[in-house]
């Protein structure tokens, strides 16, 4: 469950990144009861380092996803593309360093949620 879900207010396309934002919690929030996962801040952020895709600041306090492509404000990444760090991220809830545990977990979510595209 996400409490809150907050975009760049600096950023053109605010109403898109809103809705990429919103899809990524919907997708995403069958799997959190059963894990017991709670998210109170899910937002946007552009950090310098082009492949950082995203961001755990504490269990369960505030993630943070990469939507748009470095340097290029309208140029949001694909759903599946943004999905997997949002994957990626849920999993520090569980398992905080990148271990073993850590990589099992994230490979049963990718096959449950990746699996729904095809």
């Amino acid at each position: 469950m996400f409490w809150k879900i907050k975009v760049l207010k600096r950023k053109p396309g605010e109403k898109e990144a809103k809705k990429i934002s919103e899809k990524i919690a919907k997708q995403v929030q069958p799997i959190m009861p059963k894990h017991k996962w709670r998210v109170k801040l899910l937002s946007k952020f552009c950090p310098n380092n082009p492949a950082f895709l995203g961001l755990t600041v504490g269990v369960g306090i505030h993630m943070k996803l990469r939507l748009r492509r470095p340097n290029r404000d309208w140029d949001f990444y694909p759903f599946d593309q943004v999905l997997d760090p949002m994957l990626h991220e849920l999993c520090h809830n569980a398992h905080g360093p990148h271990n073993a545990s850590f990589y099992k977990l994230w490979d049963e979510l990718r096959k449950v949620h990746f699996h729904s595209f095809k």
